[in-house]
């Protein structure tokens, strides 16, 4: 089979997943299709979570997160990821852009992960600091 078929059928199989996916029940999963995003870039961007969740709750950042050869590939500043201090809604956004090198609602990616129960506390962290950023 040639590469233009395979794409071609991959794009189809893709469609048909997406109707056997429960969306309610998978919203983050649905987001990630639909925006494309790479399972490296998934595997970073739940890291970064699970460290945002640490320096949220005041806790000491896991050796599973550091020196990860995960993060180097989108190059970014493990020095500011790894401080001791709250995460802020620009650091997310900034590690957001590296990572996915799209545009898209931070609130939607935020809300798919909450309704998925993926790191909730961080997500109701970032959408509370949206709000207070809209006002």
């Amino acid at each position: 089979m040639d590469v233009v078929k395979e794409v071609k059928l991959l794009k189809y199989q893709m469609s048909l997943m997406k109707h056997m996916i429960n969306a309610e029940e998978h919203p983050f999963f649905m987001f990630a299709i639909d925006h494309e995003f790479e399972e490296n870039q998934v595997k970073a961007f739940l890291k970064i979570l699970g460290v945002f969740s640490c320096r949220i709750k005041g806790e000491e950042i896991f050796k599973w997160y550091q020196n990860d050869q995960l993060f180097s590939q989108f190059n970014l500043s493990l020095d500011k990821l790894y401080a001791s201090e709250p995460p802020t809604l620009e650091e997310l956004k900034m590690y957001v852009t590296k990572i996915f090198y799209q545009e898209f609602e931070l609130e939607y990616l935020l809300c798919s992960l909450k309704k998925q129960f993926i790191q909730t506390e961080v997500c109701d962290f970032f959408l509370k600091c949206l709000k207070t950023d809209l006002k």
